[in-house]
C-alpha cells in the first residue's frame, strides 16, 4: 500500500477500514473465521471469531451510523 502525507499508514494487522461520519474508522483485522473489528471512536467492536463477510458487513453498518470523534492518540 502506498502512503502519502495525506493518507497515514494503517495500523499493523488492519486489513480493511471503514470511515465513520465523524472521521473515526472501524478497523477490520484477520481473515476467514477469525476476523475482528473495532471502532476508533467509540467502544464498539467484536471478538476474533467472526466470519470475514459478517465482520465486514457489521463494521460497515456501524461506520455508516457512528458519530463518535476519533479517540486521541
Amino acid at each position: 500500500m502506498t502512503t502519502s502525507p495525506f493518507t497515514p499508514a494503517w495500523p499493523e494487522g488492519v486489513t480493511a477500514r471503514y470511515l465513520t461520519l465523524a472521521g473515526a474508522t472501524v478497523d477490520v483485522r484477520g481473515s476467514g473465521d477469525r476476523t475482528a473489528y473495532e471502532c476508533t471512536g467509540c467502544p464498539f467492536g467484536s471478538g476474533p471469531s467472526w466470519h470475514h463477510t459478517v465482520a465486514h458487513e457489521s463494521a460497515q453498518a456501524h461506520a455508516e451510523k457512528c458519530r463518535a470523534l476519533p479517540r486521541p492518540a
